[in-house]
């Protein structure tokens, strides 16, 4: 199987590096479309990042039901975080890094990658999965936005 290739996102948003990684991580379960990108289908879940390389990502209910999502590999704050991302039962690569700017804005990066691992479906994982993404990048860019309306 040829490789596929990774899906790659590049934005900005308007708050200091460390915020936004923060946002992404510790706070994922404000922002998170837990409506329609969830395990359980329960969108009062919460996405947890346990924050250290070898912590677990995972789904809580609020009954305290939980569900893998992943681990974490790298953790780098500010400035990376990467994970083994579940995408079913198979471990797909999730770079995502912040990019501080001059002006004080923070530019992520988001790469998704390791689609090859779903074989002859791996083109076809890869395409759900960029829809998938272009309803989650903007429940985080509303997260920035609404932080910074309340200052």
């Amino acid at each position: 199987m040829p490789p596929v290739d990774p899906l790659r996102y590049r934005f900005r948003v308007e708050c200091p590096q460390h915020e936004a990684f923060w946002l992404w991580t510790a706070r994922a379960g404000t922002w998170w479309p837990m409506a329609t990108h969830s395990v359980s289908g329960d969108q009062e879940a919460a996405l947890v990042f346990e924050p250290r390389a070898g912590g677990r990502i995972y789904e809580q209910t609020p009954d305290g039901l939980e569900f893998p999502w992943g681990h974490v590999v790298i953790w780098e704050p500010p400035d990376r975080l990467v994970c083994q991302w579940l995408v079913g039962d198979t471990a797909t690569d999730l770079e995502v890094r912040f990019v501080p700017e001059p002006d004080g804005a923070t530019v992520v990066e988001i790469e998704h990658r390791g689609w090859e691992r779903f074989g002859e479906a791996g083109t076809d994982r890869r395409d759900v999965n960029e829809r998938g993404w272009s309803g989650v990048i903007p429940g985080f860019e509303q997260a920035v936005a609404a932080r910074r309306h309340r200052r």
